[in-house]
């Protein structure tokens, strides 16, 4: 299988988390080469300046810092657990219900650091809505922990703590609104919406490779989910 073989069927399986990377990826370079990553620029290009949406009401800056990044590092971080992590969530809830999740998340995240965050620092990136996914997880882990491999249930809720902890030891450089907003915002949206079954058990399981599922229980594992003047999100 190709390359381009390899895209096709992640498109085929994950098409609101391709998309998404496809708009965070384009949103990379139109920065890249319309004045770079300095806070000046960010903010010129629509990075999220709570002053800004409160005083001239450009409330289109909740939106479209979701899908700026403060540099490469930061760009390829997020776009690493947006594919991997997004990818998964995908599968299991099913792409109308993943992208709710997503995109209510991210808006969710910027009115945190609207409301309460500095007015004059700028924020952006994909992190905000990729930790609503991260709370959707975690909740599921107890609403429907028989999806869940043993395994797959404390990969999720490590996960969780640590970057939890990384927000609040990192509070000066990451945000810590965008973060914990997305998170909690993630929470209960995945509550809302939760479903009574994954997308499609059977084949979920097929395209997780789950071999077990004896007495109705998902085994599901989590290998493959292995941010100045600047709040990266």
């Amino acid at each position: 299988m190709n390359f381009s073989d390899l895209i096709k069927l992640y498109f085929k399986r994950h098409p609101v988390t391709f998309v998404l990377l496809s708009l965070n990826t384009i949103m990379f370079f139109v920065v890249l080469f319309n004045g770079g990553f300095s806070p000046e620029s960010l903010a010129d290009n629509g990075g999220l300046v709570p002053r800004y949406v409160t005083e001239n009401k450009e409330y289109y800056r909740l939106l479209v810092a979701m899908f700026l990044h403060g540099g490469l590092f930061h760009f390829l971080m997020n776009s690493y657990f947006l594919y991997f992590l997004g990818g998964f969530t995908e599968r299991l809830l099913g792409s109308s219900k993943y992208v709710i999740l997503y995109m209510v998340s991210g808006l969710g995240s910027s009115v945190a650091v609207w409301l309460f965050s500095d007015p004059d620092i700028v924020t952006i990136g994909a992190s905000g809505a990729l930790y609503g996914i991260m709370g959707g997880l975690l909740i599921l882990t107890y609403l429907k922990s028989n999806w869940f491999s043993p395994y797959g249930i404390r990969s999720i809720r490590s996960i969780s703590f640590i970057n939890i902890v990384l927000t609040l030891a990192l509070g000066g450089v990451l945000s810590f609104w965008g973060h914990i907003g997305g998170f909690i915002v993630g929470i209960i949206i995945t509550y809302i919406f939760i479903p009574d079954a994954p997308k499609s058990q059977t084949r979920f399981n097929e395209e997780n490779n789950i071999k077990d599922t004896r007495n109705g229980r998902i085994i599901i594992d989590m290998d493959d989910v292995s941010d100045d003047d600047i709040y990266q999100n």
